[in-house]
């Protein structure tokens, strides 16, 4: 028996220990690389343990020796045993060696990835120190404060600028280590961790340092708003007075172009005193708005009441506005009461020089329009009364009453009174004209009525004049010709009356001599249209007869005829007497027709 086959078990338990050494060392390999490749974030210190166990295990990395050590036993152990057996121990071999080999390739690319990290470990703990100073700075800008006087704020203030001081001292090493965090950035397989931190630096820098400027700007408004504070609650107090001293000059002016003059004053006095205050105490507002940040609550009670009893004593500009106001009224009551007595002064002067000219131009006026506008002026004057009545109202509560009435409002007085008197001796001097003239109306509508009536008839007469008379074919022809012939004459001698009686009442009015010439023309027509008339009866009475006489005539002629023929004989006929009476009735036709032709 050989050596080997002596002490078989031995070397088998040396082999079988041996190949699970190496299993176990590629597990823990295996849990090594996990650990590190692990989504867990560790601190710089545990990193460091896990790199270094790593790299431990990772020393001898081939194991060259101890692969060709199991494989050079294996087959020694194997040499006189079992195919299967041989064949099962070889396969276990051949998996332990190919899963090294598959492991290698992890390990090499978890080296790489352990310098990578172990880069970002010490880089955050590079960062450490400068996040914890953020930090710091961060905390100091952004605590609560609660200073109570300007001299707190100051400290703060000098506290504050130290700190943007030392952020401005840190801002190189700031930048150096962004800019390194980002060359890392770039690898593609850096760790999840990596980009936190850097953006934490980098925002942690840019919000510090806004926060500190935050807090520096407001501390320097606290700052101007305690000064502010202060100074405009000093100064408002002095506009209190200014406005007080003003609303007591205040005075009540009766000229207007002072009064004017001395209201634009006013006027501009209260707005800047108004423009002022308002300001002042906005301002005391916004102060107060901008220390209520930062001060303590019993503080801000204090101010509190502080500007509640400044706000109080705002009333003083109402009072100033309502002064102002009332002079204000007074000026315009003034303006509008001297605007009407102007209006007024203008019109009388128009108004005098249309009672003159309804006075001197009567007789070229119907009566109508010389009452027409009598009265027209009449009504204008009383609504100037109307006008004067309400004036008078107005001076009685604008102006002052009794004695002692100053200089420039006894002007409006006066001028009121003269006005008045004026007016009111217009009005009677219009109704004494007035009255005049009224009487004209009736007789002028007595005479309007009888011209109305005659003119129509007058111009049917014409008519009729002019067209002539129908010549008549018999004696019933004749007879109706001779009615209306008569008739017509009638009616014309009727209407004259009518145009006398017009006449008349022309007569009796102030001025008629338009009338005069209507009323004549009218007769010369009347008399040209009754000679018409008269000729018309002559002819027609005369042409009656001698048309009733040869009507007759023939009446006796036929008569005697039918007489001689019946009852005497042909013996009683007379030629004689025949030819006599023929000869008669042939002067009468002839006389009849020249009298038709006449017509």
């Amino acid at each position: 028996m050989s050596f080997w086959q002596e002490n078989y078990q031995f070397i088998k338990e040396v082999y079988e220990m041996r190949h699970s050494k190496m299993a176990e060392w590629m597990e823990n390999v295996e849990k090594a690389i996990a650990r590190i490749m692990a989504d867990k974030v560790y601190t710089s210190a545990e990193f460091k343990r896990e790199r270094d166990t790593f790299n431990s295990l990772c020393k001898d990395l081939e194991r060259t020796e101890v692969k060709k050590w199991l494989a050079q036993i294996l087959e020694i152990l194997m040499a006189e045993r079992a195919k299967d057996q041989k064949k099962n121990e070889g396969d276990k071999l051949d998996a332990l060696i190919q899963k090294h080999e598959e492991l290698i390739p992890s390990v090499q690319k978890t080296a790489v990835m352990v310098d990578l990290y172990w880069k970002c470990y010490a880089y955050g703990d590079e960062l450490k120190p400068h996040v914890e100073f953020l930090d710091g700075i961060m905390l100091s800008s952004t605590r609560d404060i609660a200073p109570s006087c300007v001299e707190n704020v100051d400290e703060l203030i000098e506290r504050q600028e130290k700190s943007l001081s030392q952020l401005d001292a840190k801002r190189t090493v700031v930048v150096d280590l962004i800019g390194k965090g980002k060359v890392i950035l770039e690898h593609p397989d850096k760790p999840k961790f990596l980009e936190a931190n850097v953006k934490r630096i980098e925002e942690g820098w840019g919000d510090t340092k806004q926060k500190a400027q935050d807090r520096l700007q407001l501390l320097n408004e606290t700052k101007d708003a305690f000064i502010g504070y202060a100074e405009n609650s000093e100064t408002i107090v002095t506009e209190f007075e200014v406005a007080e001293a003003e609303i007591k000059k205040v005075k009540k002016i009766f000229n207007l172009e002072s009064g004017n003059a001395d209201l634009k004053k006013r006027q501009d006095l209260f707005a800047k005193s108004n423009s002022t205050v308002t300001g002042l105490f906005s301002s005391i507002n916004a102060n107060m708005t901008c220390m209520s940040i930062t001060i303590p609550e019993d503080k801000k009670k204090i101010l509190a009441k502080e500007i509640k009893a400044v706000e109080e004593k705002l009333e003083v500009l109402g009072r100033f506005k309502s002064t102002v106001t009332k002079i204000e009224e007074l000026v315009a009551a003034l303006t509008a009461f001297d605007s009407s007595l102007k209006v007024i002064e203008g019109w009388m002067g128009a108004a005098t020089a249309e009672l003159k000219d309804i006075k001197e131009a009567s007789g070229g006026m119907l009566p109508e329009d010389r009452v027409a506008r009598t009265m027209d002026l009449q009504e204008d004057i009383a609504a100037k009364l109307e006008i004067i009545k309400t004036c008078a109202a107005t001076e009685a509560a604008l102006l002052p009453q009794g004695d002692n009435v100053p200089a420039d409002a006894q002007v409006f007085k006066d001028e009121l009174a003269r006005i008045t008197k004026y007016v009111i001796d217009l009005q009677n001097n219009t109704k004494i004209e007035c009255d005049k003239y009224s009487n004209d109306v009736k007789f002028w509508a007595e005479f309007r009525t009888g011209i109305k009536e005659f003119s129509p008839w007058m111009a049917g007469a014409e008519k009729a004049a002019g067209e002539g008379l129908a010549k008549p074919a018999d004696l019933a022809e004749v007879k109706t010709l001779n009615d209306k012939v008569n008739a017509f004459d009638k009616t014309c001698v009727n209407y004259l009356k009518v145009l006398t009686a017009a006449d008349a009442a022309a007569q009796k009015m102030t001025t008629h001599t338009e009338a005069d010439t209507e009323v004549a023309a009218l007769k010369a027509r009347y008399d040209a249209v009754k000679g018409v008339a008269d000729s018309w009866v002559k002819k027609c009475d005369v042409l009656v007869k001698e048309w009733v006489l040869l009507d007759n005539t023939v009446t006796e002629l036929n008569s005697w005829v039918a007489k001689d023929k019946s009852s005497e004989g042909e013996n009683q006929f007379s030629l004689e007497k025949m030819e006599s009476t023929l000869g008669e009735l042939k002067n009468i036709f002839k006389q009849k027709e020249k009298l038709v032709e006449g017509l």
